[in-house]
């Protein structure tokens, strides 16, 4: 296992839009994103463990893979009305005339499960198999959890960010997935937040689509840049 040098974001403010009622105010001033960015996964980047340079020969012929961070920042002076939940959506695709089972999926991501407030300094892993650990443990039986891994070893993973009766939504959550593609393709990773803030018990749905996805390559990566 070998910790992961997680590459530096660069940072947007998001301006989400209703769901409901194009016409409606935006939401804004509530949700910074950061990145996504993404590196290849080489045998240089895993080189700290004898067994994942191994896996990934193995792997060469037919896959590649891709570390792809991100991270969501909720302002603390955001003005009213508070965030209820945070939805962070990614679509992975690739140019390839196959099956779907043969496009690029969710591999690993991480944090899986969190019960409490985030920490973005903990740091996070590389084990067997390329699979991200964390320093988090699956939450006791009964206690609410506030962000959770969606839809993994899917082309459609995403977190969501939950308020909870004792942990509201604030700070900055990390989000790293690896994401596991056909070798000799490009890869493209999509991505959209979407929010919702309660009126009484009536929630109200927004969403923001970044206009340029994620370039997923071996030696070279494109960050999105809204233009």
């Amino acid at each position: 296992m070998i910790d992961v040098i997680l590459p530096a974001l660069p940072e947007r403010e998001l301006t989400l839009v209703s769901e409901e009622t194009p016409q409606s105010p935006a939401l804004t001033g509530h949700l910074t994103l950061g990145g996504p960015v993404s590196v290849p996964v080489t045998s240089e980047l895993v080189a700290g463990d004898p067994e994942l340079p191994a896996f990934l020969e193995a792997e060469t012929h037919t896959v590649v893979y891709h570390l792809l961070h991100c991270a969501v920042t909720c302002a603390q002076d955001a003005p009213e009305p508070a965030l209820h939940t945070i939805n962070l959506d990614l679509t992975l695709s690739a140019d390839i005339k196959g099956p779907p089972a043969s496009g690029p999926i969710a591999w690993s991501m991480a944090p899986r499960q969190l019960t409490g407030t985030a920490d973005p300094s903990a740091p996070v892993r590389l084990g067997p198999r390329l699979g991200l650990r964390d320093d988090h443990h699956a939450p006791p039986a009964g206690e609410r959890v506030c962000v959770e891994a969606r839809r993994e070893l899917r082309s459609d993973p995403g977190w969501e960010i939950r308020r909870t009766g004792t942990v509201p939504i604030g700070g900055t959550y990390r989000l790293v997935m690896v994401v596991r593609a056909p070798r000799g393709t490009v890869t493209w990773a999509a991505v959209a937040v979407g929010a919702t803030v309660r009126e009484g018990h009536t929630p109200h749905r927004y969403r923001a689509e970044i206009a340029h996805p994620v370039r997923l390559a071996d030696r070279e990566c494109v960050p999105p840049v809204d233009r």
